[in-house]
């Protein structure tokens, strides 16, 4: 099989990370998929869902996530910064739209969030890097922020994505394309995913505890909204696997849906890789859309393998997916 084209980093490493999921922090979220313990709750009218705590809004979500590793950070230089948002800040419009307020776009827009952000951290100059790939939002932003670090144009970043979109108009586009699980129990055999809410950031710099070795960014065009050609995964594990064999660990994207999980399951015993562990977090915590690729890579940091993958699938064929070693000397 032939590899997918990958970016290799030779010095980009992760410094620090944090997250905010339904079941806590970075540590709390990997304990809970560790010992596959649900966070999720049954709403009566939408089913199971992992809802943030009350107050906790797209940019609250973020600002505590990216409060630890916004610490990590020296400020010799503007940091690679974005708070991504894959749908914007789909909460905040319903709530304006209810009270009808006049909406302007930049207000909600999925870039919105990295100013807010920033404001709340204090942060005063950035070099901002905006990233919407759908489900696929929150890796592809960590990329673009390890981009900006490999060629020279910051020497750190703080990448963050979040994700607070458990709203009627996000739960009926789902419900309508029988995605939810609804009543069902996820993760207990029966299709669809429960909708969690969440936020990740990861500080980057050129030294750090994990290092990033590679980066595989893909359209996938065999369908009009969803993954269709298993070879296109299959092709980018291969790009992972010649920059990072032997993975002691790969956590996969695992929607839940019956298309999603079978287009995974055939890329990932097509290859080398077919007998490496496999972690899902979204029966745990839920499916943070936008957010999860980066909250369950920040949960999947605290495990204590030395050399991990982390896969994620976006909506309309988004795929991106890294491959990481824990620095030497590191626990």
């Amino acid at each position: 099989m032939r590899p997918a084209p990958a970016t290799l980093y030779d010095s980009v490493f992760l410094r620090a990370w944090d997250c905010r999921s339904v079941a806590g922090n970075a540590a709390e979220t990997w304990q809970a998929v560790r010992d596959g313990i649900s966070h999720v709750r049954c709403d009566p009218e939408w089913g199971w869902l992992g809802r943030a705590a009350p107050g906790m809004d797209l940019i609250a979500l973020a600002a505590a996530a990216a409060q630890a590793p916004a610490r990590a950070l020296r400020g010799d230089r503007p940091p690679a910064f974005a708070c991504a948002a894959s749908k914007g800040d789909i909460a905040a419009l319903a709530e304006r739209l209810r009270h009808r307020i006049p909406t302007p776009w930049p207000a909600v827009a999925p870039d919105a969030p990295t100013m807010a952000l920033a404001r709340q951290l204090g942060i005063r100059q950035i070099l901002p890097v905006p990233v919407v790939a759908a489900c696929s939002t929150g890796l592809a932003t960590l990329l673009a922020g390890a981009d900006a670090i490999a060629t020279g144009q910051c020497d750190e970043g703080l990448l963050a994505a979040s994700d607070a979109s458990a709203t009627p108009l996000v739960l009926a586009g789902f419900a309508a394309m029988g995605a939810l699980c609804g009543q069902r129990v996820p993760g207990q055999g029966s299709p669809g995913f429960a909708l969690g809410e969440g936020a990740a950031a990861i500080a980057l710099g050129r030294t750090g505890t994990w290092r990033l070795l590679a980066g595989v960014r893909l359209g996938e065009a065999a369908h009009e909204t969803r993954c269709g050609d298993p070879a296109v995964l299959t092709a980018a594990c291969a790009a992972l696997w010649d920059a990072c064999p032997q993975p002691e660990m790969i956590v996969v994207h695992g929607t839940g849906t019956v298309a999603g999980d079978a287009f995974e399951a055939a890329a990932l015993a097509a290859g080398p890789w077919r007998d490496i562990p496999q972690i899902r977090c979204k029966p745990w915590i839920g499916h943070c859309l936008g957010a999860s690729g980066l909250v369950e890579l920040s949960a999947a940091l605290e495990s204590p393998v030395q050399r991990l993958w982390k896969l994620s699938l976006g909506f309309g064929g988004h795929l991106v997916a890294v491959a990481l070693e824990r620095s030497t000397g590191s626990r």
